[in-house]
């Protein structure tokens, strides 16, 4: 009776040492069963012909699974990948109104009078008008959002320049007003609705009609008090930076009263009639504000979990120097207010937290949607990254180093220009923020992924057979942009390690080489059984040379010439 020596393990071996970062199996287009003539010879050297495997794809030996944190681009390189949350937060400009109920100081003017003990006729007596009004507007209460006020746009409630004609006692006086106009301060701009009125200048009112315009009681001339200039004498604007909320409006100045009102009618013993002219107003409602402004922003990031690992980087030992990591922020801003943010990533592993990364000054834009903002390590990659806006964080690699499980972003610190904007009163802007880890797989210096894998179930096949050395030799094409380095230990079918068994690999294949390599499996006392397998370990490091190229589905190992030897013969039990 004969016995099968199957060599395939020997041959997984190699396999694993290069390229099984993932995987131990090898496939059956690489088993040494369909190429070797198996008939054993005892005793004396044994020697395997030569064997040589196809080109063995990392996609194939990866294994990436479906849903894994590792994907591929269109291109088949891989990326380490995994999206964060999305949150929004309010930038809020609150309403703001002028208080100017009693803000306005009305003035008096004599007009006629009948002192003569009877009814008499008033003729036309012409009183001519050169007085002001006074301005002295306090209006408190004003948002801290409003650092420093450069003009206000307004809407007034209520506001008119009102003509009184009063009469006392017995009187039928009418007034005709002429040649008149209303001057109000340099700071303000109005308009008015009568058609009896314009403005020019942006202040003047004056009465169109070159006859003039009569009226027998009162006279209302409805005005818009439309911008307020705080550049502009007479406008000022206190900042009250000790108490929220409670910053003061002033307006003080005159309104200039120039024209001719003229009086006549009758009117018994006794009465009068004179005039009063004055502005009321409920108040001026602002709209529009240009001012440096602090609005509370509130940005929060909720944590990216980094989850589904594939097992390469699993190991507790596995450190990764990725050559331009690259954190994804996409931004809708739709308010006219640009801001900057910086925060602290805090990268957690089991429960403890490694080196943190603070990123500054990242500017997002005013009036921006989905805004896309890359911050990566690398500048001399900006031309492969894709984005509206391009940030380095020299040191951002290393919150990815120790392959966390969790990254927090913390301490979230909002800034805005401390330079006037134009923003609209009253109204409530809606930002969002998402954000992603988006980074290729390309490895510098410093990468040391560790992986290990029992290859084992030899048992069977080496039951009944006991030997003494087996020598590999073969040629390595590694066309990966990792070196690789394999140690082993041989264990037992309880995964314990054979103390009297060595595994002497010499096994080192550089990046994007073509390199010989051996290994050997000795005994160091009595003869080689119970061999269940090995224990690998695989290292796979990055260098210089090497990173800018991403790691990719289709690049491959290949082994040729794989021959092996059985020195001193074997040990066989036929029964």
């Amino acid at each position: 009776m004969k016995k099968n020596f199957k060599n395939h393990a020997v041959l997984g071996a190699c396999a694993l040492g290069l390229i099984s970062l993932n995987s131990c199996q090898v496939d059956d287009a690489y088993d040494l069963d369909k190429d070797i003539d198996k008939t054993i010879t005892v005793g004396g050297d044994i020697t395997v012909p030569g064997s040589s495997t196809d080109e063995m794809m990392l996609k194939d030996l990866l294994e990436i699974e479906e849903g894994s944190t590792v994907t591929t681009d269109e291109n088949g390189n891989y990326m380490l990948k995994q999206d964060g949350g999305s949150n929004s937060s309010n930038i809020e400009i609150p309403r703001v109104s002028i208080e100017a109920t009693s803000g306005f100081t009305g003035v008096d003017i004599d007009g006629v009078s009948n002192n003569t003990g009877s009814s008499i006729d008033i003729p036309a007596t012409n009183i001519g008008i050169d007085e002001n009004i006074a301005i002295d507007i306090n209006s408190d209460g004003i948002t801290s959002v409003l650092k420093e006020l450069v003009y206000v746009k307004t809407n007034c409630v209520n506001t008119s320049v009102v003509i009184d004609l009063n009469k006392v006692g017995t009187s039928n006086v009418s007034a005709t007003m002429s040649d008149f106009e209303v001057v109000f301060p340099e700071f303000m701009t109005l308009e008015t609705s009568d058609s009896n009125w314009e403005v020019t200048d942006g202040r003047v009112l004056k009465l169109k009609n070159s006859e003039g315009q009569k009226f027998s009681d009162d006279l209302r001339v409805p005005i818009n008090i439309t911008k307020i200039d705080f550049e502009k004498a007479g406008a000022e604007y206190i900042f009250n930076a000790n108490a929220k909320d409670n910053n003061v409006i002033k307006l003080n100045g005159e309104i200039a009263l120039k024209g001719n009102i003229s009086l006549e009618g009758s009117m018994g013993s006794g009465a009068s009639a004179g005039l009063r002219i004055d502005v009321e107003s409920s108040e001026i409602e602002v709209e529009e504000v240009s001012a440096v402004v602090d609005p509370e922003i509130d940005i929060t990031i909720d944590p990216v979990e980094i989850s589904d690992l594939p097992d390469f980087l699993n190991d507790e030992n596995a450190a990764i120097e990725l050559t331009d990591p690259r954190l994804f922020f996409t931004v809708t801003n739709p308010s006219p207010i640009a801001v900057k943010f910086g925060a602290t990533l805090k990268p957690f592993k089991t429960g403890t937290a490694l080196e943190n990364v603070d990123i500054k000054d990242i500017e997002i834009p005013a009036g921006c949607e989905n805004y896309v903002i890359c911050i990566h390590q690398n500048a001399e990659m900006d031309a492969d990254v894709t984005a509206d806006s391009k940030v380095t964080v020299e040191d951002l690699g290393n919150i990815i180093k120790r392959i966390p499980e969790k990254i927090e972003v913390e301490n979230i610190v909002v800034t805005v220009p401390d330079s006037p904007i134009t923003v609209q009163a009253g109204k409530t802007y809606e930002m969002s923020t998402a954000y992603e880890i988006n980074t290729p797989l390309m490895f510098s210096e410093g990468t040391n992924i560790v992986y290990t894998e029992n290859m084992d179930g030899w048992g069977s096949d080496l039951e009944d057979v006991e030997f003494n050395k087996v020598e590999a030799t073969m040629s390595v094409t590694n066309k990966l942009p990792l070196g690789v380095n394999l140690t082993a230990v041989a264990i037992d079918n309880a995964g314990n390690e054979l103390s009297n068994v060595k595994v002497d690999i010499d096994m080192d294949i550089k990046a994007g080489a073509t390199s010989d390599v051996k290994f050997t499996v000795s005994t160091t006392n009595g003869s080689i059984k119970g061999l269940d397998g090995l224990k690998l370990t695989v290292t796979a490091k990055g260098s210089e040379e090497t990173k800018n190229v991403s790691l990719n589905e289709n690049q491959y190992i290949q082994i040729k010439d794989l021959k092996l030897k059985l020195t001193g013969g074997i040990t066989m039990d036929l029964n």
